[in-house]
């Protein structure tokens, strides 16, 4: 016959057992979000989670010589215009703040060059001037230079021409340039054709 007081004590250690088994098992599942590595999950390093970029910073940009004449690109504008309108394609960037910048001449109906070294940032479609050019070929700096909207205009609509026919994205990417510099100058030469049917510019000829 058994002891009462030995099964009495056995029975008090498996209980104890099963309860440690138990509480392992209330331990964090596998995958759970102590130990994901949020892959395919959108944790703390999976695809879902956003960068924290920072605030928009504007590059700061040296400015270029001064236009020369074989460098300049003529740009068809929209609307009505006595002037002629130029890009200098050899100063023409791209860059990491996603701001095209570039060298134009305006050209007077007699001749008579402006000169301004322009920032547009195709994001909310705005323009800078940071500097204008002299007589004596050298820059005059903008110092009150400041982002503006772009309006459209019914007479010399340079900045909206730029921007949407030529610079920037086009339908719902409007964020950023159309392209890389160099896409850029081969679209200020080339322009694109205008989709009649869509009413959108078509890159699609363009070679690259």
């Amino acid at each position: 016959m058994q002891n009462p007081k030995r099964m009495r004590v056995a029975r008090i250690a498996l209980l104890c057992a099963a309860a440690v088994g138990l509480l392992a098992g209330c331990g964090t599942p596998t995958g759970g979000p102590e130990t994901s590595t949020g892959a395919g999950t959108g944790g703390p390093s999976g695809p879902l989670k956003q960068q924290d970029e920072g605030p928009w910073q504007e590059a700061e940009v040296p400015l270029p010589a001064l236009p020369k004449s074989k460098d300049l690109i003529e740009i068809k504008m929209r609307g009505v215009t006595a002037n002629r309108f130029f890009v200098d394609g050899s100063t023409l960037s791209v860059e990491p703040d996603r701001v095209v910048r570039f060298a134009l001449v305006i050209r007077s109906r007699e001749g008579v060059d402006n000169v301004r070294f322009s920032g547009l940032k195709c994001r909310g479609r705005e323009w800078k001037d940071y500097a204008y050019g002299r007589g004596d070929g050298t820059w005059a700096r903008n110092e009150s230079a400041q982002w503006r909207r772009i309006q459209q205009l019914d007479y010399n609509d340079y900045q909206l021409t730029l921007a949407e026919d030529y610079m920037c994205t086009q339908g719902l990417f409007t964020g950023g340039p159309v392209g890389s510099a160099k896409f850029i100058v081969r679209t200020l030469k080339s322009p694109p054709r205008l989709d009649s049917q869509a009413g959108r510019l078509d890159y699609s000829e363009q070679k690259r």
